[in-house]
């Protein structure tokens, strides 16, 4: 399936990402793991992700990925509420990093 959004966005715990920052990779938390791949979220989809999934979560950090850098992992699939989501079969690398956002920046 082919969706298109310039930019894709991935939720961490600030413990995952200053050991994201510190590793350069990041290969997923347990969610991930078990799903097999990584979750990631369209701009627009953000503000439910973090209300659903992070909501009294402190500290977050929005990661900010440019999907071009992404695309031969990334796969545009079928998930909550019949919505296409970014779905990431690989690990991310920090160098892909384009910006970083607080949850009260969203």
């Amino acid at each position: 399936m082919k969706v298109y959004s310039p930019y894709v966005y991935r939720v961490f715990s600030k413990v995952e990402f200053d050991k994201f920052k510190k590793n350069k990779i990041f290969n997923g938390n347990e969610l991930d793991l078990s799903s097999g791949f990584i979750h990631l979220s369209k701009k627009e989809q953000l503000k439910e992700t973090l209300s659903k999934y992070f909501k009294n979560h402190k500290g977050l950090v929005i990661a900010e990925f440019k999907t071009e850098k992404l695309t031969n992992y990334l796969r545009w699939e079928v998930s909550r509420h019949n919505e296409v989501f970014p779905h990431f079969y690989n690990n991310l690398e920090f160098i892909w990093l384009s910006k970083v956002y607080t949850k009260a920046e969203i």
